[in-house]
């Protein structure tokens, strides 16, 4: 789940394993490739910031911890996210199949859109940030 400040730099980051918030960090670049194992250190300051995937080694269901474990292992090389402009757009980069979709509220078992597929090694864009701003404008005014 990303999201974004009204601030400059990158968004905030939240990762979450059965609905329990694992990881959160504010990405210092306007993209950010997710990674098995501990990124790297040398990263040029063009390149997309690197995050690793947090253990799953606290998941109370052993059955979760194993396919979690297993298909971490095939993230490598990576999902990239970056914000384009008002998009956030997605790179999927390794071998496992990765589905997205906008969530509803968190603790809401329905999502807002159904899940999609995303394609490998093609830049896609899954979510317009300047219609969700828009939307936010008119509930904050009282109009939808």
């Amino acid at each position: 789940m990303l999201g974004n400040r009204a601030r400059p730099g990158g968004p905030d980051l939240t990762i979450m394993y059965k609905g329990r918030t694992v990881l959160q960090e504010v990405v210092g670049r306007p993209g950010c490739v997710l990674l098995c194992g501990s990124p790297s250190l040398a990263t040029e300051a063009a390149e997309p910031q690197h995050v690793a995937f947090p253990s799953p080694t606290e998941l109370p269901d052993q059955k979760q911890l194993h396919y979690t474990e297993k298909l971490l292992q095939h993230v490598a090389p990576g999902l990239q996210l970056e914000l384009q402009g008002p998009w956030l757009w997605a790179l999927c980069q390794g071998k496992c199949k990765v589905y997205w979709e906008v969530g509803g509220p968190l603790g809401s078992a329905s999502p807002s859109t159904p899940a999609g597929l995303l394609p490998r090694d093609c830049n896609t864009p899954i979510f317009d940030l300047g219609a969700f701003f828009q939307e936010l404008g008119e509930f904050c005014v009282c109009q939808r």
